[in-house]
């Protein structure tokens, strides 16, 4: 291709016939200012952390815990039999054991663990028990009847701040940064639309310096500004000025719940032809290529010509040499095979010839030498002879209705009564 001449006016005239080839996209240059909660994070003083502790120490307590011991009976008879034996001096667990119907409970002894108020069931917090070792009477229940022993009690608990600082540090830490980025969200937003013809009272308003992109299409958004939002802001056409003109400053655009964005165009481009002194050097190329390809095919087909008539010093004569052969079956998908299958069976020791590209570009002269008549497993060959004999007998039934039909007579109603 490289020894190809190519002309101006053969340049001038492919650009001309060409010119959809060669659209430049819409493109873009964007100035933004970027909130991010996360950068706007302060450390918490002493009195934040000792606040946020005050205000939250439900957070960070356990409520009082009680645990009880609990026999279930069937009967109120049950319950009086068991509570005389626990009178008695029969140790609890024993009893609870052998006579108690919840199988859970019983095979623990009675024993119901520690439960905190929110899951403490009313007959055991209506019970009245209030010091360890104290026993119920026998307590009516929506389960049966049950007697209850208060087995200990564990006051509150509040864990000191030294053990929870730091987690407190981090929220507090984390809420002034969202507190700060509300905030400059608001004043941005009211200096963005007061003056909307730059972002210059937002850059004062919020202490934030705009950042300008370069030029960019659909295809190549900077990676900052890749957020569906953004993009459908940038690229829906609300913002871009008549004949290519800045246009308004965007409203705030949130992503990721603690960022947002204000943005402009500040230049546009609309998709137009590519000038040709830009694209001139890939025209040029593609030129060349075109020749070299056509010259190639011409010589290709002079030798082929030459070839059938049996001038078997042809490729000598041309300075070209065939490749070792090799053994292509018909499912490959290179388009030297599919030529080679489309070519004559050659005579023998006369081989079919043809021209055909590779898979690069290249013109290649092919030569068939033999071919291989292909094998199919008997059982395969069975399958497909039982699929023909009943799309056969299909197609003969499907003509038998068809048919018949036609050819029938049908009486409906009174005239077929009458019959």
């Amino acid at each position: 291709a490289a020894k190809q001449a190519v002309t101006d006016d053969e340049i001038s005239q492919y650009y001309q016939q060409h010119k959809t080839s060669f659209m430049a996209p819409e493109q873009f240059r964007v100035s933004y200012l970027l909130m991010d909660a996360a950068s706007m994070q302060q450390d918490a003083s002493e009195a934040d952390i000792q606040a946020w502790y005050d205000q939250h120490k439900a957070d960070y307590s356990q409520p009082q815990r009680t645990r009880y011991s609990v026999i279930q009976t069937k009967t109120e008879a049950d319950a009086s039999a068991v509570l005389a034996q626990l009178k008695a001096g029969a140790s609890f667990a024993d009893v609870a054991k052998a006579k108690s119907i919840d199988p859970i409970s019983a095979r623990k002894g009675g024993d119901m663990g520690w439960l905190e108020p929110s899951t403490t069931p009313d007959e055991l917090k209506n019970a009245g028990l209030t010091e360890k070792g104290q026993m119920s009477g026998v307590i009516k229940s929506s389960v049966g009847f049950l007697v209850v022993r208060l087995d200990d009690i564990q006051p509150e608990q509040v864990k000191p701040l030294d053990e929870v600082r730091s987690a407190i540090a981090a929220k507090v830490k984390q809420e002034k940064g969202v507190d700060a980025f509300y905030k400059v969200q608001q004043k941005v937003s009211e200096a963005a639309s007061n003056d909307n013809e730059s972002l210059a009272g937002a850059e004062q308003a919020s202490g934030l310096k705009a950042k300008e992109t370069g030029w960019f299409s659909q295809d190549t958004l900077p990676d900052e500004l890749n957020f569906d939002a953004v993009k459908q802001a940038i690229f829906n056409g609300g913002l871009v000025g008549q004949n290519g003109a800045p246009g308004n400053n965007s409203d705030i655009i949130t992503v990721d719940g603690d960022r947002a964005f204000v943005l402009r165009i500040s230049e546009h481009k609309p998709e137009a032809v590519k000038p040709l002194e830009q694209v001139k050097a890939q025209i040029t190329d593609t030129l060349k290529h075109d020749k070299a390809t056509q010259q190639a095919k011409a010589q290709a087909d002079k030798l082929l010509a030459d070839l059938k008539a049996g001038k078997q010093d042809a490729l000598t004569a041309a300075g070209l040499t065939l490749s070792a052969s090799k053994t292509v079956d018909r499912n490959a998908q290179d388009p030297v095979a599919q030529t080679a299958f489309n070519l004559p069976q050659p005579a023998e020791n006369k081989p079919s010839w043809g021209v055909s590209e590779d898979m690069q570009g290249n013109v290649v002269l092919v030569a068939v030498d033999k071919v291989k008549t292909g094998s199919m497993p008997q059982a395969q060959i069975d399958e497909m002879v039982k699929g023909v004999t009943q799309n056969n007998a299909q197609l003969a039934f499907e003509a038998l209705l068809q048919n018949l039909r036609k050819e029938a007579k049908i009486k409906y109603g009174a005239a077929a009564q009458m019959q």
